[in-house]
C-alpha cells in the first residue's frame, strides 16, 4: 500500500534515501535496456529494428524521469506516422504487424503508442502519489469526455453480446479510448508556458517532417506526376495540416515569437505541397472555414486590420476561382472543391459524392432499426441500397465516412448526445479561452487548439476520423484548452485532500 503521508518537508536522510533509490532505478533501467538489446541481437533483427527498440526504450526511460516527456513523445511520434507514406513506421502499429520494423510476434496486439500512453499515465500517478504531490485537474472537459467513453464501452459490450466480431469491434473502439487519456495527461503534465510552447513546437516539427515525407514520396515514387493520383497519404493527414496553417496565421496575427513566425514560413511550402497532393476536398474546405472564423475574430478585435484583409482576401479568392475554375491540375484542387460544394463536381468527385449519399441512406436505415441502443461495435451496418465496390477497404461494412452519424449508429442516441455535449462544451470553453487569454502566445495556443478541434469534427461529418492519430491529437488539444487557465495564471491544479497540513510560519508542524 502506498504511504501517502510522507512529510512535506523531508529531512536530509529522507532526501538521501530518495536519491539513492533513483540512482538504483536508473542503474536497473540501463541493465534492462542492455538486456533487451542483447535479446534483439540474438534474434538477429535488422539494425533498423534494434535502433527502433532502443529509441522506444529511451522514450520510456525519459518518461520515467519526467512524465511530461511522454506527452511530447506520444504527440510527436504519432503525428509523424502515416501508413501510406511510410508503412514500416512502428509507433502506431501493433507489435504483431509484420510490416512494422518493430514486429515481435503475432500475439502482441499492443502498439508502442498504447504502451507509451499507459506507461506515462502509470508513471505520473505512481510518482506523484508516492511523493505526495498528486494533483489531478479534471476541468470542464474531462467528465463529458469520460461520459462519452463510458457509452463507447457499453457499445463494445453490447456489440459483442449480440454476435459482433471481437477483433473488428476492438479495432473500431480502441482509438476512442485515447481521447480522454490524452486529455487527462496533457491537461495535467503540461504545467507552464514553456512546456506548452515545447508541445506546440513538437507538433509543428512533426507535421513539417510529414510534409517533407510527402514531397519526397511525390518525387521518389510518383516522379512528380500527380495525374490520376487519388491521394498520397492517409485522409487524416490533410486535417492535421490544418493545425499547422491555423498556428501560422495566429502566430502572425497575435505577434508570436519571431522564431515561430519565420521558421514556419520556411516550413510552409513543404506542408502546403503535401496538402495539395493529398487531394482531400474536406481538408481544404475545413481550412477555409477556419480562416473565415479567424477573419470574423478580426472584425471583433481589430476592425482596421479586418477592413484591410477581408476585401483583399475576397478579391484574391474570386480571382483564383475565375482563373482556375476549370483547371484539372493540382493548382485547381481548391476551385474543384468549391465547385463540388455548389453542385458542379468533377467525375471523380461526383462518384465520391454518390458513394457517400448511398452510404448515408444505409446509415439512417440502420439507425432507425436500433435508435436507442445502436447496433454495437463489431456488427455490420444494414445495406439496403447497394454501394460501389470499395472492398479494398477491409472494414467498409463496419466503418462509414460520416463519422458523426456513425457514433449514433454504433452506440445509440444517448451516446450520440454525449458526443454532442462534449463537442459543445469544448467549443464554448475554447472560445471563452480565446477571449480571456492575454494577447500574444497564449491566445495563439488557445485559438489554434480550439479551431483544430472544430475543423476536425466538421471534417468528421464527411470522412473517417476516429483513427488513433486523430484521437491522440484531439485529446491533446482538449487537454491544452482544459489547462489554459492554470497555465496563464501560473497556478497549479488543486491538490488532493490527503495532503499533510502545512502550518503557517513560526508555528510548530504537526
Amino acid at each position: 500500500m502506498l504511504d501517502l503521508l510522507v512529510p512535506r518537508y523531508p529531512d536530509v536522510m529522507t532526501v538521501a534515501r530518495r536519491n539513492e533509490r533513483r540512482w538504483w532505478f536508473l542503474f536497473l533501467a540501463v541493465c534492462l535496456l542492455a538486456g533487451v538489446v542483447m535479446f534483439l541481437l540474438r534474434r538477429r533483427m535488422s539494425p533498423e529494428s534494434v535502433l527502433s527498440f532502443l529509441i522506444f526504450g529511451g522514450v520510456l526511460f525519459a518518461t520515467a524521469v519526467q512524465p511530461r516527456f511522454g506527452v511530447y513523445a506520444i504527440l510527436g511520434l504519432t503525428l509523424f506516422g502515416d501508413r501510406s507514406l511510410h508503412p514500416w513506421y512502428p509507433f502506431t502499429k501493433n507489435l504483431s504487424s509484420r510490416e512494422s520494423i518493430m514486429f515481435v510476434s503475432d500475439s502482441f496486439s499492443l502498439s508502442p503508442q498504447e504502451i507509451t500512453i499507459v506507461w506515462t499515465l502509470v508513471v505520473w500517478l505512481v510518482r506523484a502519489a508516492t511523493e505526495r504531490r498528486l494533483r489531478i485537474h479534471f476541468g470542464p472537459l474531462f467528465w463529458p469526455a469520460a461520459i462519452f467513453l463510458v457509452f463507447n464501452a457499453i457499445g463494445l459490450v453490447y456489440g459483442l453480446a449480440n454476435g459482433g466480431n471481437r477483433v473488428i469491434a476492438l479495432w473500431e473502439v480502441r482509438s476512442i479510448f485515447y481521447l480522454p487519456l490524452m486529455l487527462l495527461l496533457a491537461g495535467n503534465l503540461i504545467e507552464n508556458r514553456t512546456q506548452l510552447n515545447t508541445l506546440f513546437w513538437i507538433a509543428t516539427i512533426a507535421l513539417f517532417a510529414k510534409g517533407v515525407a510527402g514531397v519526397w514520396y511525390v518525387h521518389d515514387v510518383l516522379k512528380w506526376d500527380l495525374e490520376g493520383v487519388e491521394r498520397i497519404a492517409e485522409h487524416a493527414m490533410s486535417i492535421h495540416f490544418n493545425f499547422f496553417f491555423v498556428l501560422l496565421i495566429a502566430a502572425w496575427l497575435y505577434r508570436d515569437s519571431a522564431a515561430r513566425r519565420f521558421s514556419m514560413m520556411l516550413m510552409a511550402p513543404f506542408v502546403l505541397f503535401s496538402l495539395v497532393a493529398n487531394f482531400r476536398r474536406a481538408g481544404f474546405l475545413t481550412l477555409g472555414i477556419a480562416v473565415g472564423l479567424i477573419v470574423l475574430l478580426l472584425y471583433i478585435e481589430n476592425r482596421r486590420l479586418f477592413y484591410i484583409i477581408a476585401p483583399t482576401g475576397t478579391i484574391a479568392m474570386a480571382a483564383y476561382l475565375v482563373i482556375f475554375w476549370n483547371n484539372q491540375g493540382p493548382l485547381g484542387i481548391l476551385a474543384r472543391a468549391v465547385r463540388s460544394v455548389i453542385g458542379q463536381p468533377s467525375a471523380r468527385d461526383a462518384a465520391s459524392n454518390i458513394y457517400r449519399d448511398l452510404e448515408n441512406i444505409n446509415i439512417m436505415f440502420t439507425i432507425r432499426q436500433a435508435p436507442l441502443t445502436g447496433i454495437g461495435f463489431g456488427n455490420k451496418f444494414y445495406i439496403v441500397v447497394p454501394m460501389p465496390d470499395i472492398s479494398v477497404f477491409e472494414w467498409w461494412e463496419y466503418i462509414t465516412h460520416n463519422s458523426i452519424m456513425w457514433v449514433w449508429m454504433k452506440i445509440g442516441v444517448i451516446g450520440f448526445y454525449a458526443l454532442i455535449l462534449l463537442l459543445a462544451i469544448t467549443m464554448l470553453y475554447g472560445a471563452r479561452m480565446v477571449r480571456l487569454m492575454p494577447r500574444g502566445q497564449m491566445r495563439v495556443f488557445a485559438l489554434t487548439a480550439t479551431l483544430y478541434i472544430f475543423t476536425h469534427f466538421v471534417y468528421a461529418y464527411v470522412d473517417m476520423s476516429w483513427e488513433n492519430g486523430s484521437m491522440v491529437f484531439v485529446g491533446t488539444m482538449m487537454g491544452v484548452i482544459n489547462a489554459l487557465p492554470q497555465i496563464a495564471a501560473g497556478k497549479p491544479a488543486p491538490i488532493w485532500p490527503w495532503r499533510v497540513f502545512t502550518p503557517p510560519p513560526n508555528e510548530p508542524r504537526t
